[in-house]
């Protein structure tokens, strides 16, 4: 007996677009959410996982935005994350969906019965007044508890002799609630967004003298660009280019705004587009003013406070905080099949980072991916389209040995391409991947059809392209593309290769014509 056609873990953003994907085609869905609340990782928690107390989104929300949902009117470009949360709120309310999401509900085990079904196991969590384990069996399950899972905490040469106090950024909220006062030394390690906000805070609320510890340093990226926010230079006019020729202007564009790295003592050890980049409009302040220095990999933990460098310096600190990033981790996933999805830390053996070859369609896994640029929001939409579009029958999925192929082509580009890390073994270019996925449901948009519309999916970017057409068309979705704004750098640059062209192909004409009079 079936309970559910499809079962949804997790409501953060990746899991409430999966169940309002599915609902759109009329299947049967739970929702399994262990907390008391929606929204993942933008619910705050003075306690555990979520953002910290001063988190604004280091994207723009036209590139974290629902396909068929925008932000209301007078939302920041890059919105709190009170403004975040009152969003995905406004969504379920809008949709429907909270009557199908189960709170309290701490999902123990996955498994696939001898009929293909999958068995789920959970039991109560706060305030649920029945006792005991339940059990449901769906035909199909959605996991987006998101990659970021169990913290990673680095074994650290001698750790055990430190006195003052170490805590990985999980467990960091604010200055004032970690207790820091003014002066104090704050070692950071790591280099990544939440690395840089620490130290931000650090500085600015708590009034201490900061160091961030980089063994991979990190390329800086200013939230906006000549005007523009960063990330919506990530165009298809400028992914027309190799992706090559588009580091190269990435790179040289980047250095014209802040000037080259090595400047404020920062040595990314890759190009700019071989890792993934830190969003900062302070970092480069902090340091220019000596409020932050930079400092090499750890080398050891002395006696006390003493935190010894790779390059043989030594410093007291009172406090390190770790923004060492997390692991994945589902340990509700019955052995077999863990080891078949996660072969290898942080890294997963799945088509197109949904889809495992050997469980097809019925097991997906929604959200496991790390954008370049711009927002998880579409890439979980597309791949949650994806899914309902093959639980239907609409479309299909290759052959089990054409997809291993598949997976193993993209691994050892990404690993060709990508600085070799933990951090980096799920990265996926957004517009690119979601294109992929849109041409296999019917989705991907046409360019030429409206001269005004081709040129803002030129020159802008906007998740609604994708509801253009195709599964799942959105009527308001070419009204959002209109309006998205332009960067006046490609809108200007554009115009002048238009009439450019113009006047080749008319000096081209006149020439031809003299020739025949």
């Amino acid at each position: 007996m079936v309970d559910y056609e499809c079962a949804v873990i997790g409501a953060g953003i990746s899991g409430l677009a999966a169940l309002k994907c599915f609902l759109d085609k009329n299947l049967s869905v739970i929702c399994l959410e262990k907390s008391e609340d929606i929204g993942g990782l933008w619910n705050f928690s003075e306690k555990g996982y979520g953002v910290m107390r001063f988190t604004h989104i280091n994207v723009s929300k036209q590139n974290y935005v629902f396909s068929d949902f925008p932000f209301p009117e007078g939302t920041p470009d890059f919105p709190h994350h009170t403004d975040m949360l009152s969003y995905v709120r406004s969504y379920c309310k809008h949709f429907n969906l909270n009557q199908h999401i189960h709170h309290n509900c701490i999902v123990t085990n996955i498994k696939q019965t001898f009929d293909g079904l999958w068995r789920i196991t959970f039991q109560k969590g706060k305030h649920q007044n029945w006792e005991g384990n339940k059990v449901i069996t769906v035909r199909n399950v959605a996991i987006a508890t998101g990659h970021h899972a169990n913290p990673r905490i680095p074994k650290i040469q001698g750790e055990d002799s430190y006195v003052g106090t170490m805590i990985h950024s999980v467990q960091y909220k604010c200055a004032r609630s970690l207790g820091v006062s003014p002066g104090k030394r704050v070692l950071v390690v790591g280099m990544g967004n939440s690395a840089v906000d620490v130290a931000d805070n650090l500085v600015t609320q708590g009034q201490c003298r900061v160091d961030i510890s980089a063994r991979s340093p990190s390329w800086i990226f200013p939230p906006y660009c000549l005007g523009s926010p960063v990330d919506h230079y990530a165009t298809r006019a400028l992914y027309a280019l190799p992706l090559s020729a588009v580091e190269k202007v990435c790179q040289t564009l980047i250095c014209m705004v802040l000037g080259l790295p090595r400047q404020w003592g920062v040595y990314p050890m890759t190009g700019i587009l071989k890792s993934q980049p830190t969003v900062s409009h302070t970092l480069y302040h902090h340091i220019q003013r000596g409020y932050i220095r930079m400092k090499p990999a750890i080398e050891r933990i002395g006696k006390g406070k003493k935190v010894v460098f790779t390059d043989h310096t030594d410093e007291q600190y009172d406090y390190i905080v770790l923004c060492t990033g997390y692991t994945f981790s589902m340990p509700f996933l019955s052995k077999d099949i863990r080891e078949t999805v996660l072969p290898a830390e942080n890294e997963i053996n799945l088509y197109k980072n949904v889809f495992s070859p050997k469980y097809g369609h019925t097991l997906g896994f929604i959200g496991f991916a790390q954008p370049t640029s711009g927002g998880l929001v579409s890439i979980s939409e597309m791949q949650s389209r994806w899914m309902a579009e093959l639980i239907t029958g609409a479309v299909r999925l290759p052959s089990a040995p054409e997809m291993q192929n598949s997976i193993i082509k993209e691994r050892n580009w990404e690993r060709s391409w990508y600085y070799s890390s933990k951090r980096l073994t799920i990265q996926k270019i957004p517009l690119l991947y979601n294109d992929e996925i849109a041409e296999m449901i019917g989705c991907k948009p046409s360019l030429f059809r409206d001269p005004r519309l081709t040129w803002n999916l030129l020159f802008s970017v906007s998740a609604f392209q994708w509801r253009l057409e195709g599964p799942g068309k959105w009527l308001g979705a070419k009204k959002q593309c209109l309006s998205q704004p332009r960067v006046p750098l490609y809108h200007y640059c554009g115009i002048f290769i238009l009439i450019l062209v113009l006047i080749v192909i008319l000096s081209v004409v006149l020439h031809l014509c003299d020739r025949f009079v």
